[in-house]
């Protein structure tokens, strides 16, 4: 797909999202999305370091990832306008990212706690 394609295909899906929110009867349900993205999450980073929970913040589905040693949340992961977004609780170790594709988005999940956690772990004792 070249990058003409990409844009007309991005504009597209930004078009439907706001016709989504401008209906009044129109509820998006981003729970499914994450009930399917955590065991999948566990499964690609399986740590004794951390943990992944599905939770509720601020009435919205939420995906808890914790530090296991000292049970501190490093971030979390929720839907916005149908993208998968990280964004950290630790802004001075975990860089926020949104990413539309749930398998791009495991894998920079992964190379940025796999990056950032040491420093995290040794600052944190």
């Amino acid at each position: 797909m070249g990058f003409d394609e990409e844009v007309d295909a991005a504009r597209e899906k930004l078009e439907a999202a706001l016709a989504v929110e401008s209906s009044p009867d129109a509820v998006v349900d981003d729970l499914p999305i994450l009930e399917d993205l955590l065991p999948q999450l566990r499964e690609r980073i399986k740590s004794r370091r951390l943990g992944f929970q599905l939770t509720e913040d601020e009435g919205e589905a939420v995906i808890d990832i914790l530090h296991q040693d000292n049970d501190e949340a490093l971030g979390f992961v929720f839907v916005a306008d149908g993208e998968l977004v990280f964004e950290s609780n630790l802004d001075e170790y975990f860089d926020d990212f949104v990413d539309e594709d749930p398998e791009s988005f495991m894998l920079r999940l992964y190379e940025t706690l796999r990056a950032d956690l040491p420093k995290y772990e040794i600052e944190s004792r």
